[in-house]
């Protein structure tokens, strides 16, 4: 225990992990070298700790009577557990949420808990984690800063200047308060559009998306105070409209975050109708620097995707109802998997939910495909094409339950399915690692 201390000290004051990665090979070299044999042991031993950490089955087992132990293992198998296997992490999930309930209630476990949501914060590997549980994450930091206030309160030389202080003026007294008469606004007739005409082949977007100019309004104002005007087709955004968070999500997974300034300007219609032959057009309009040409160019097919995206949902729901081989299907779903990183209207921008509807009667339709093929299944393995559709289906079910532009209902639903997709998983001879 005490070389192992003495190794992380030593490889702790290197600055840069360039020069921690080169200290530990040298020191792995020495070992190997050296001493073969505990190399040897050292090597099997992480392989092994790896291959448990992949396993639901050993998530389960190790957390069935938690303990210190038990949880330092849980936060080892944060680290080693693989990027695509959704088993494990799912496991981890639920085995997350328990212990971190059970932090935030009772104090148990407080240490590992922290350094848990630690690592959680800081590892792109484990992003999904973030997301899925901010709010206890978020809820056990608090208790760390508490902590570390009340440990600061109550130290002597805190006592006198915290518990003995001059008397203040009542801050009250300062504010007079005057009753001032409410005028309410008295409108006869109803918003009436004049120019948009409604036809089956458009989208059904809200008057947001169009802005207010074409709109005739007849009122009656009870107040002297003059009314702002709404936002109006120029100068509406996806800001306005609540997509700002929606659209920088989207481009982060594009990796085009550094242009988050141009759609910011622009609002969710205008965004979507973008292609080759406006974008410059657009650009024009923010008139706020540059976006290369290679941008341009995978914003402009991120967008079309945005266009096609109701039509292809669509075509899925047809090609469902028919047989697909597990090839077709693992393309579906990484499809799926690709297109719910993609901004989901809200009701700022649409009437309806048709969208959402659609996502998840596909996800029912997947959901009875992969059924189906792992009724043939004898043995899973993860990286069959079968293995790998079922951790994108998965994925895809997490993305939903996470945004808010599905309902209740559609959620509830997408678990359900996930529950039921994994239920059969678990009956079935498998190997996830």
């Amino acid at each position: 225990m005490f070389e192992m201390k003495q190794l992380a000290t030593t490889l702790m004051q290197y600055k840069s992990f360039k020069e921690r990665q080169e200290c530990l090979s040298e020191s792995l070299d020495h070992l190997s070298f050296e001493y073969p044999d505990i190399y040897t042991i050292l090597y099997r031993e992480i392989k092994r700790r790896e291959l448990e950490s992949n396993d639901p089955n050993k998530i389960t087992k190790w957390l069935r009577n938690p303990t210190q132990t038990s949880y330092i293992k849980l936060h080892q198998s944060l680290m080693m557990v693989k990027n695509n296997n959704m088993m494990a992490k799912e496991e981890l999930m639920y085995n997350l949420k328990s212990m971190l309930n059970q932090t935030i209630e009772n104090g148990d476990n407080f240490e590992v808990a922290v350094k848990i949501c630690h690592l959680i914060g800081k590892s792109a590997n484990l992003k999904i984690f973030q997301e899925n549980l901010k709010h206890l994450i978020s809820k056990v930091n608090k208790l760390k800063n508490a902590q570390y206030y009340i440990k600061k309160e109550t130290l002597t030389e805190n006592i006198w200047k915290n518990n003995y202080k001059n008397p203040q003026i009542d801050p009250f007294q300062r504010f007079s308060f005057q009753s001032a008469q409410q005028h309410s606004h008295v409108w006869k007739n109803v918003l009436q559009p004049t120019n948009i005409k409604s036809a089956h082949v458009q989208p059904h977007f809200s008057m947001e998306c169009y802005g207010y100019d074409h709109l005739e309004m007849i009122a009656n104002v009870n107040s002297v105070t003059a009314l702002s005007n709404p936002p109006t087709l120029i100068n509406l955004t996806i800001i306005n409209q609540e997509m700002d968070g929606a659209v920088a999500k989207w481009l982060h997974y594009l990796k085009l975050h550094k242009y988050q300034w141009f759609f910011n300007c622009l609002s969710y219609f205008e965004i979507v109708s973008i292609d080759e032959d406006n974008i410059d057009s657009f650009i024009v309009k923010v008139n706020t620097n540059f976006i290369t040409k290679g941008a341009q160019k995978k914003i402009c097919i991120s967008t079309k995707a945005l266009r096609d995206r109701s039509q292809k949902l669509n075509d899925l729901l047809l090609t469902l109802d028919l047989e697909v081989t597990p090839n077709e299907l693992c393309e579906i779903m990484t499809y799926m998997r690709d297109i719910l990183h993609y901004p989901i209207p809200n009701k700022n921008c649409v009437v309806d939910d048709q969208l959402q509807q659609d996502i998840v009667l596909v996800m029912k339709k997947l959901l009875n495909q992969l059924l189906e093929k792992l009724s043939m299944t004898h043995y899973l393995v993860a990286q069959s094409l079968v293995g790998t559709s079922i951790n994108k289906y998965l994925e895809s079910a997490l993305l939903i339950i996470g945004n808010q532009t599905f309902t209740k209902q559609q959620i509830e639903t997408t678990l359900m399915f996930a529950e039921t997709l994994k239920y059969s998983v678990h009956r079935i001879p498998r190997n996830f690692n």
